[in-house]
């Protein structure tokens, strides 16, 4: 497996730009995913700032390999407020072809896919597809994170929508954390089934905790206020026991990264292993530059660990 090892920009969302893109350069990442908050957000970027981000990556010798945004929720918006999404689509297109990134995510929709209307399910198919062919115009892709609480929360709902959707810039990010969190498959039938569709991976780790006494613990339904800052969520329907989780180095969590691994390895996967982790001040975890280092260590060894072992 032969994959580009990529800085998302998570763990610096309290800090700068700047900052991140030293950081990345400095430890040895290849490429960064630059996310669509702070000073980003909405995508209102002046095009004297995106040259400067654009002179910053070509300085550090940084792919720009995509931008992670919070843009669409298709299905849970009214036409105006879907029109405003295709808009804000519109500003971050210009920014991506400045600083020469050729993949942006987008969201169908934050809903369980179970849960989905086929009146719904088919307004967003029909609003990706317009943002889908405006990318396509810029030569850039649009990419879907596969995570709980959305239209593509399973190996199953997340192809339903990428062949109803019914382009070939249109593919998914598969992030195993996410779908540990559902429960669903994220190994190697799993990858192999995606195989076709696969354009990014996501990497870090958590752990299912018992309960909530660990001070930096988090809920299943957090990522309701946390998405709910971007999107208009609609949470999980009818009372379900809570699920409590905490942060982790990777591979030292909850997920078996040694199966995805092998999964990727027999798909001949070549794209990127993008890093996500994420830490809280004051935890038990390392934070922005010392975090950074760990996790690209971490990832170097799970590579290493793959390619030494001849029963992949």
């Amino acid at each position: 497996m032969k994959a580009m090892i990529v800085l998302g920009g998570n763990m610096y969302d309290d800090s700068t730009i700047e900052h991140f893109l030293k950081d990345a350069a400095a430890i040895g990442y290849e490429g960064v995913e630059i996310r669509g908050v702070g000073e980003l957000k909405d995508g209102h970027i002046s095009q004297e700032r995106a040259e400067q981000i654009k002179d910053l990556l070509e300085g550090y010798r940084l792919t720009p390999i995509n931008l992670s945004l919070f843009v669409g929720n298709f299905a849970c918006n009214s036409e105006e407020e879907n029109n405003a999404e295709f808009l804000k689509w519109g500003r971050y297109l210009n920014f991506a072809s400045t600083i020469g990134c050729r993949m942006m995510r987008l969201n169908p929709g934050f809903q369980h896919s179970d849960e989905v209307s086929k009146d719904d399910f088919t307004k967003a198919v029909k609003w990706f597809q317009l943002c889908a062919d405006a990318a396509s115009e810029r030569n850039i892709r649009a990419v879907i994170e596969m995570h709980h609480g959305t239209l593509c929360d399973t190996a199953d709902s997340s192809i339903a929508f990428v062949e109803a959707v019914g382009r070939s810039n249109v593919g998914l990010i598969i992030d195993p954390v996410n779908l540990y969190q559902v429960p669903t498959d994220y190994g190697i039938e799993t990858i192999k089934r995606l195989k076709p569709y696969l354009f990014n991976v996501h990497i870090k780790d958590i752990v299912e905790l018992k309960g909530n006494q660990y001070p930096w613990a988090f809920e299943y339904s957090d990522y309701v206020p946390h998405i709910g800052r971007y999107h208009r969520v609609m949470p999980k329907q009818g009372k379900q026991e809570e699920q409590y989780y905490c942060h982790r180095l990777i591979n030292q969590g909850g997920i078996d990264w040694y199966e995805v691994f092998r999964g990727l390895e027999q798909v001949g996967y070549n794209g990127y292993l993008t890093v996500e982790s994420v830490s809280k001040p004051g935890s038990d975890l390392p934070v922005h530059t010392e975090l950074a280092q760990q996790c690209y260590k971490d990832v170097q060894q799970l590579l290493s660990i793959t390619k030494s072992n001849v029963n992949v």
